[in-house]
Order: C-alpha cells, then sequence, then structure tokens
C-alpha cells in the first residue's frame, strides 16, 4: 500500500514519497462574496471551511488554504477519496449561513510528493501538484475529480455507496499529454454534471506561453465575473502591467463557455484603424474579399456565433472602437476581452484597471517563507532563476529583493527585466543602480503617469547598462514591426564597423538582458521586442541623429526582400516564398508607409510591384489597392519611366482581379504607352498581352484583344523568349474558347486546343507553378466544351492539386466554377448548384472579382442563375470548407456517373 511509501520531511512538518494531492475550492465564489458582501460571506467561508477540515482529519495533512481553496495531502489514497466523499456529503447537507448555496468542486492525484526547501518558499515542487490542480479546475461545484492513477489505488477500498465513473481522456491546461479522467459518484450526492473544463472541449486559438504565469488569481477571477457580465471587458494600465497575459489567461478560464472558440487577435504589429477588420478576419482564418470591404464580410461569419474574440494591444488604433461594437451588434453571444492603454469608449464596455502584482513592504518584511509568496517576489525569484538557477531569496538578499519589487510598483515587465540582471549583479549591488536610474528619469519626464515613469525607469536602467554596441544595436532595431529575422538585422543594424561589434555577439546580449526575445520559426531564428520596449527604443532612435537613416537603411532591405520574392511566387518554391512574405508583411507595411510618407515614390513603385502577385494570391488585394492609390498620388516625374510602368501594371492588375475593369484598363493602358515609347520588345509584349485581357474578358472588344495578343506573341518570339510565347498562346486559347458548349464554332475550339497544348508544353517544362496550373485548368474547359468530359476532370483535378498545395485563392475559385460547368453539362444541377455556391463563397473570400466578368463570355451560371428548387444545395455549397468543397468538386464518382 502506498502508505508505506511516504515519510516525514525533515525540519518542513509535511509528508514526502506517494501522496494524494487534493486541491478544493468554492465555486462561483467571487460572485457569492459579491452579493453576500464581506461580513456575511466570511460566516459562509467559516463554515465551509470547518466541514473540509473535520472531513479531511482522518488521515489528511492540510497543506494551506488561500481564500476559500484548501490543498490537503494524503499518505493513502483510498482515505482522499473516502474523505471527499464524506465532505461532499456533509457539504450537501450543511445548511449555511445567511441562505447561502455552497458548491465545492474537488480534484486529486497520487503521485511523487516533494516538500520543497525553506529557502524556496514553497510547500510542494514537482508536475504532480500542478497536474493534481489541473484535475480540480476542470470540475464543477458538488464534482470530485481524480486521475486513472489515484482511482487504480483507491479502488480496492473505497467503501460503500462510492465508486467510480469513467470520464475518458481529457487535454488540461499546461500538461503535455491527455488525462484519464474519473468522477467519484457519491449516494446522496449530484452525479451529472456539465462537461469537464477542459482545453480539447472547446476550440481555444490561444498563443503558448514561453514562461509561467505567476499569481493574480484574484484579477483572474474578478475578470471572469466581469465577463460573465458584460460583452466587452477592457483591461487597461500602462505598458508592462502584464495586460496581455492577465487577458490569455482569464480567455483560457472562460473558453469553455464558447462553443464556437476563443481566438487572439494582436493588433500591435499594425497602426492603420483601417487594417483592424482585416487582421481581426486574418486571425479567424476568415479570407477576406478583394471585391468587398473586410467589415461586412467579417459580420458575415461571425453572425450568431458563440465565440471570445482577445484583442491585443488596441491603444494605437483607437479610432477603430467603433469596429468591435459593430462586431458585437452583429452576434448577441460574441465576447471580447481587450488589452488596451486607454479605455475604447464604446456603449456596454466594461473597463477593468489592471493592478500591479502584490508587493511586500520593505521597512517591515514577513518572514522569508511569507516574503516568498509574494506574486511580485515570485516572479522576482522565477525570472532569477531562469538564468541563474541557484538564485534564492536569503536573509542577505531579502530586503533588497523586497525593495526592488516596491520600487517597481509590482509592474511585471519591469521586475522580469530586473530579474534578468541576476545573472551578473547581485539584488544588493542592483538597488543602488535601480535608485539612480529611477530618479534621473523621473525627474525628466513629470507629464507621464508614474507608474509609466517607473517602467520606463526600469528600461532605462537596462539601457544604461548596455555597451555603446549594444546601444546602438537596441535603437536601430526599434524600426522592425513584429521582429525580424538575422539576414535582414544584420543588413538593416549593421556592419560591425558602423555599429562598433559584431552584430549577432550583441544580439545576443539583448536576448539575455530580456530586451529582445527570441523565437523560432520553420527553423530559423527571429527576434522581436515587447511593444512597450519597442516603444522606448524608437524614442532613443528618434534622439539619434540616424532615425532618417535607418528607416530608409530598412525600407531598401525589405524592398530589396520583395525584388528578391517576386519571381518565387509563381515557382516551384511558391509556397515558401509567399508564407515568407505573409511573415514580413509588417515590415514591408512599414517600408511602404516611410517610402511614401518621405516621397521615395521610386522605391515605392518598386515595392508594389514587387508585391501585387502575393497580395492577389493571398487575398490582400483591397489593402493593395489602397497602397496603389497612395503611391499613384505622389508625384513621379523623377521616377524612371519603365519603373512607374511596372506599378502602374501591378495596380492595374490588382484592380483587374478585383473585377474593377475600368480602372485596371486604364492602368493597363497608361503602363503600355510608356513601354511603346521606352521599352523593347520584351516590355512591349508584356504590356500588349496584359491590355489584352481588359478587353478579351468581358467581351468588351475580342478581336483588339486577339490582335493584342497576336502582336505580343509576335515579340517575344523576335526576342526568343519561349515563356512569353507561352503566355501568349495561352491568351489566344482563353479568348478563343469563350462560349457555352455546342455553341462555339468548332474549328475556334481546334485552334484554342493547339494554343493550349503550346503552352502547356512549355510549362510542364519550366518551373512556373501559376502558369501550369492555369493552363491545366484551360485545357480542362476546352475538353469539357469537346464533351471529354474525363479529361476535363484529369486536368482540372491536376491544377487544383497546385493551387491547393501553394494555397492561391483565386485559382481554387476558378477550379470550383469549372467543376460547376462539369456538372451542368452532365446534367447534374443539384451538384452544379452546389458547386456555384462554392465557388461563389470563394470567390468573396478571395477577392477575384472575376466570376462574374467571365460568366459574360462563357455562360457560366451565377447565383442569380440557380433555381429555387435548388436553392438549399447552393447553400450548402456556400456553407462548405475550402478543402471539403475541392474535394467534393472532384469527386470521381459524379465524373463517372
Amino acid at each position: 500500500m502506498e502508505q508505506n511509501q511516504s515519510r516525514m520531511s525533515a525540519g518542513r512538518g509535511l509528508p514526502a514519497g506517494t501522496l494524494t494531492f487534493l486541491f478544493t475550492d468554492i465555486e462561483g465564489s467571487t460572485k457569492l462574496q459579491t452579493e453576500l458582501g464581506t461580513d456575511r460571506y466570511q460566516d459562509v467561508l467559516e463554515t465551509h471551511t470547518r466541514i473540509l477540515r473535520d472531513a479531511f482529519k482522518d488521515g489528511g495533512f492540510e497543506v494551506r488554504v488561500e481564500g476559500d481553496a484548501l490543498f490537503v495531502v494524503f499518505p493513502v489514497a483510498a482515505k482522499a477519496v473516502r474523505a471527499t466523499a464524506a465532505a461532499q456529503r456533509a457539504l450537501t447537507a450543511a445548511t449555511f449561513p445567511h441562505g447561502a448555496t455552497v458548491r465545492v468542486r474537488m480534484g486529486m492525484h497520487t503521485g511523487e510528493g516533494r516538500p520543497a526547501t525553506a529557502d524556496a518558499g514553497a510547500d510542494y515542487v514537482g508536475i504532480d501538484v500542478n497536474r493534481a490542480a489541473r484535475v480540480a479546475a476542470a470540475g464543477h461545484g458538488g464534482q470530485v475529480l481524480l486521475t486513472e492513477a489515484t482511482a487504480t489505488l483507491a479502488r480496492p477500498e473505497l467503501g460503500d455507496g462510492v465508486s467510480f465513473r469513467d470520464l475518458g481522456e481529457f487535454q488540461l491546461k499546461d500538461l503535455a499529454n491527455p488525462e484519464h479522467l474519473y468522477q467519484l459518484v457519491i449516494s446522496g450526492c449530484a452525479a451529472d454534471f456539465p462537461p469537464l473544463r477542459t482545453l480539447d472541449r472547446t476550440a481555444t486559438f490561444l498563443p503558448a506561453q514561453p514562461s509561467t504565469f505567476i499569481g493574480r488569481a484574484r484579477e483572474i477571477a474578478e475578470g471572469q465575473r466581469l465577463l460573465e457580465k458584460a460583452r466587452l471587458v477592457t483591461l487597461t494600465g500602462p505598458g508592462g502591467t502584464g495586460k496581455t497575459r492577465l487577458s490569455l489567461r482569464i480567455a483560457e478560464e472562460s473558453a469553455h463557455d464558447f462553443s464556437d472558440g476563443t481566438f487572439w487577435v494582436p493588433l500591435a504589429p499594425i497602426s492603420d484603424p483601417e487594417l483592424v477588420p482585416s487582421t481581426i478576419a486574418h486571425s479567424l482564418g476568415v479570407q477576406v474579399s478583394g471585391s468587398e470591404l473586410p467589415l461586412p464580410r467579417l459580420l458575415d461569419h461571425i453572425k450568431g456565433k458563440r465565440m471570445l474574440l482577445v484583442l491585443d494591444n488596441f491603444e494605437q488604433i483607437l479610432p477603430a472602437a467603433p469596429v468591435v461594437g459593430q462586431l458585437l451588434g452583429s452576434s448577441p453571444a460574441l465576447k471580447v476581452i481587450a488589452s488596451s492603454r486607454a479605455p475604447l469608449r464604446i456603449a456596454g464596455e466594461q473597463e477593468f484597471p489592471v493592478p500591479p502584482l502584490d508587493v511586500p513592504d520593505p521597512q517591515h518584511l514577513p518572514t522569508l517563507e511569507v516574503l516568498a509568496q509574494s506574486d511580485a517576489v515570485r516572479l522576482f525569484v522565477e525570472r532569477a532563476g531562469a538564468v541563474r538557477p541557484d538564485f534564492r531569496v536569503t536573509p542577505e538578499n531579502a530586503s533588497a529583493v523586497a525593495e526592488i519589487c516596491s520600487r517597481l510598483d509590482g509592474l511585471p515587465l519591469a521586475i522580469e527585466l530586473a530579474a534578468a540582471r541576476v545573472k551578473v549583479l547581485t539584488p544588493q549591488a542592483m538597488l543602488p543602480k535601480l535608485r539612480e536610474g529611477l530618479d534621473m528619469l523621473a525627474s525628466t519626464a513629470r507629464d507621464l503617469p508614474e507608474r509609466q515613469r517607473t517602467l520606463r525607469g526600469a528600461i532605462a536602467w537596462s539601457w544604461d547598462l548596455l555597451n555603446p554596441v549594444e546601444c546602438k544595436l537596441f535603437s536601430r532595431l526599434a524600426v522592425f514591426v513584429a521582429g525580424g529575422s538575422l539576414p535582414q538585422i544584420e543588413a538593416i543594424c549593421g556592419p560591425a564597423k558602423e555599429l562598433g561589434g559584431d552584430v549577432l555577439d550583441a544580439l545576443s546580449s539583448l536576448v539575455e538582458h530580456s530586451l529582445v526575445r527570441q523565437s523560432e520559426i520553420d527553423g530559423e531564428p527571429r527576434f522581436r521586442m515587447l511593444v512597450t520596449i519597442r516603444d522606448y527604443a524608437l524614442e532613443r532612435l528618434d534622439e539619434s541623429d540616424e532615425g532618417d537613416l535607418i528607416r530608409q537603411r530598412h525600407a531598401r532591405t525589405y524592398l530589396a526582400f520583395a525584388e528578391e520574392a517576386r519571381p518565387h511566387v509563381q515557382e516551384s518554391d511558391q509556397r515558401r516564398w509567399l508564407d515568407l512574405l505573409e511573415l514580413e508583411h509588417d515590415n514591408l507595411r512599414a517600408a511602404l508607409e516611410s517610402s511614401i510618407n518621405d516621397g521615395r515614390a521610386e522605391d515605392a513603385c518598386r515595392l508594389v510591384f514587387g508585391l501585387w502577385r502575393f497580395w492577389q494570391v493571398r487575398g490582400h488585394l483591397a489593402e493593395g489597392g489602397r497602397w496603389c492609390e497612395r503611391l499613384l498620388a505622389l508625384p513621379t516625374n523623377a521616377v524612371p519611366p519603365l519603373v512607374l510602368m511596372r506599378a502602374l501594371e501591378a495596380s492595374a492588375g490588382i484592380a483587374y482581379w478585383r473585377g474593377d475593369i475600368a480602372t485596371s484598363t486604364d492602368g493597363y493602358a497608361k503602363a503600355a504607352e510608356i513601354a511603346e515609347a521606352h521599352g523593347d520588345d520584351a516590355v512591349q509584349a508584356n504590356a500588349e498581352y496584359n491590355l489584352s485581357f481588359v478587353y478579351g474578358i468581358p467581351g468588351s472588344d475580342l478581336p483588339r484583344a486577339l490582335d493584342l495578343l497576336r502582336s505580343a506573341r509576335e515579340k517575344w518570339a523576335r526576342v526568343g523568349d519561349r515563356a512569353g510565347v507561352a503566355r501568349a498562346a495561352w491568351g489566344l486559347a482563353t479568348f478563343l474558347q469563350f462560349g457555352r458548349r455546342g455553341q462555339v464554332d468548332p474549328a475556334r475550339l481546334e485552334e484554342a486546343r493547339g494554343a493550349v497544348q503550346e503552352a502547356l508544353s512549355f510549362h510542364r517544362t519550366g518551373a512556373n507553378r501559376f502558369d501550369l496550373a492555369w493552363s491545366l485548368h484551360l485545357a480542362g474547359m476546352i475538353n469539357l466544351k469537346l464533351s471529354d468530359f474525363a479529361g476535363a476532370a484529369a486536368a482540372f483535378r491536376e491544377s487544383a492539386q497546385i493551387f491547393t498545395e501553394d494555397n492561391d485563392l483565386s485559382g481554387l475559385v476558378i477550379i470550383a466554377s469549372d467543376c460547376a460547368e462539369l456538372a451542368f453539362e452532365q446534367g447534374q444541377l443539384e451538384r452544379q448548384a452546389t458547386l456555384v455556391g462554392f465557388a461563389q463563397a470563394q470567390s468573396e473570400r478571395a477577392g477575384t472579382g472575376l466570376l462574374a466578368e467571365i460568366s459574360k463570355q462563357d455562360r457560366r451560371a451565377l447565383p442569380k442563375d440557380i433555381a429555387t428548387e435548388f436553392r438549399p444545395a447552393f447553400e450548402r455549397g456556400r456553407a462548405m470548407a475550402t478543402a471539403a468543397g475541392i474535394a467534393y468538386a472532384l469527386d470521381d464518382s459524379a465524373v463517372r456517373a
């Protein structure tokens, strides 16, 4: 039996060895205390604690009591189980003061009990204690949960009126593997409860945290209480108060109430309020249409959903607060947790000022054990231990640690920064430097709130401890938005001769100082600053004489990156480069912003041309259109003609894919004029090719479109550009095959088939996946019109595979529409309606805007063409997820039928 494996720890009076750890707490205690008031709640709490202590006295060792929560250990698992049964029966039979209803949840796990040392300031250490706490947190009031380890040991000696109910495996917060849980079924007590509060019972899309969360139990409970009453809870406070981490913990604890998911939306990288709807949509996985504003699409997506959004760092885009109001108005079950340095000031908002961590009084120090339980000291010790594992609070450093936490006002970021210095400074040596830095900063920044001055003092003090090389790199790193990779950092912040030392060495030092955070993406290191630290670094950069230089260098480095990426977004490594552009999108936005604001029109032109295919493929067409409008409003007289031509081509291309043919025609026509005046045959051929589509796709002047393509083909052939010839052949085939099956001149169809085979033969030998996929789409449509349905389906399938692998949203739209046409030609009208619905939904998400134009020439069915009897099928298609819809579109059995 397990009691033979336990023993008492020397000097602590706590059992050690194999133990059963039991945690209890009152469900809804904060709400109950608010309703009763402090004095009457204390009466209830005393009755509750007396009942539990009486039940646990046989074999239990009380470790600690925190408010309404008890932590008790049992050397014998069966005694722990019988004690919880006795406790629940007594609680059920009890009459509590003031008519209060008290429900207590309990959870236990059996494992290795290792009492902590006195210097550690804790009671037990080890994952088994945490496991027991997580088990208890998953339950409901009146429920007793236990792990398989406890159930196995206790089963032979359960006693009468008690049994186990096997609940299965559950994923508990902060635990790597699922836990097999049982419920204790107690005669005379409730046996049925709601689903457990576990991560796998609700969809949670919250970021994993790199370090443990310390304290804040009271604030978490208060945040949950406020979220029960209000639909928008805004956590406010200056930078460094821990708003982000607290909002995530409140969301984690509340996630079980939101069946449609809990989502984190990081807003720190953006400064343009117009980008808020698209940023939220991106976090929710909603593809924003290029032919519509992001907000209506987002409102439609969340309508009727029971969802929790965590909007992080809202302060720099406060003009977008009405967007949050519109989101809340669109779905009565939606709730929002926002973190911001200022409230949003919209109807229904519940502000929650985040207090600092509790700090000890340096003038009246408690015992070391009590001192170590202070949240601020616990955080300091935890973070100091990360850089110096042997760090402890001792009689020698206790006073200094307490004063450091007190002087930093309990602000988590400031404490973490100070704790990181324990690697080289004792708390006693650190304190004078901290005092000096704070006093100096407070005397020069009296217009700031006290707590912000304190935080700035902590950061300024860390800055003062850096050497000149590290200081220069720190300020230069501020130019990065949402972080940067090492090659870009070296290019912008170096070279070593200019910086005064090696970039990587100085960067490593900043990481050690906790001024820069390091992560890993696809095996490559990435470095970023917290928002508040970046704000401070930006001030240092602006105070220097190199701010303009570094911003220009940043813009031109990311210009070079965009130009390097451009040819790859249509080649065999397309997916990798598109993902890299997505990762660096915030830096690319910053590069565009500084180029436009500084009037560097040539740089902005080159950036837009480098990025426009990325914007098209990944559904950023509306944003790309806005950048083009701003760019083309600049004076462009000094821009080299061919550079301006490419910017016009980008602007026209974006308009074309959005279905704005008028704007596209104007841009392509101006580009063609410049090509005619300044370009060679290859440049002119490309301009003619582009211009042909604004006449051919809508059918406004098909003869002119064909003439432009034939001219382009001839010029490309003259300069030996086989890829260009293949593109012209593809364009010719596109225009020649327009029309419904049976209505196209057979001679034109044969000419189209010859042209597309010419394009395909080249594209299969090259690396341009974009052109290959679109040639396969076209070959499939021509096969369809020649009644070769199997050949059409095979081409569509191969094309869809490429579009899917590269996440080409525009391409998937056309394949869905193609398959709808195939279904129609086979007489499968219900299937056609489903696919038209799916294609329409995908078109709205991807922003192609072209299906309506193509339908004019190809007689494709649009939503308005679906008969009433097939509207349910159409709606089913609209509701399909992308992967499911494509699988349905390519179903072999339907083609064979």
